[in-house]
């Protein structure tokens, strides 16, 4: 199913992973089970086959061992814990969890609102310095597609 998606990795110089660092079906299990829902199956994938990524100095956000959750700033539920100990950004954002922050200017996240008849969530992109939200792509591996072709 995401044999294309493997092939570009193995041939892409953009995004960078660190072989190993796998994420275990029991984190998966505690993240889902924090945030109520399932996460989307093209990002499971992700991280059980790659676990993480670098690109442009960014990190993709992962889901890291639990003994270091609270203060793994590449870990997808600390990150979204931060941002829900922020009552305005609750109010802003209430189906937003922050995914990939490249740089000051952008900001990519899952739409949590979105969830399609496969369970993936739309990736949404956040200009900050044109205070813009779009959809950026309909999946997790679309997503990671989209940013090899843009960058290569």
């Amino acid at each position: 199913m995401y044999a294309r998606l493997a092939e570009m990795l193995a041939s892409t110089t953009v995004i960078k992973w660190f072989p190993g660092h796998d994420v275990e079906d029991d984190w998966i299990v505690e993240a889902e089970v924090e945030l109520g829902y399932s996460l989307p199956p093209s990002y499971c994938w992700w991280l059980k086959n790659y676990g993480n990524g670098q690109l442009n100095g960014g990190s993709i956000l992962t889901i890291g061992q639990l003994a270091y959750r609270d203060i793994d700033h590449t870990d997808i539920l600390y990150i979204h814990r931060l941002n829900l100990a922020d009552k305005d950004w609750c109010k802003q954002y209430p189906n937003r969890v922050d995914l990939f922050v490249p740089d000051a200017d952008e900001l990519y996240f899952f739409n949590t609102s979105s969830k399609d008849e496969h369970g993936e969530f739309s990736v949404m992109c956040f200009d900050l310095l044109n205070d813009m939200i779009y959809e950026y792509a309909s999946t997790f591996s679309k997503f990671l597609e989209k940013l090899m072709d843009e960058r290569s």
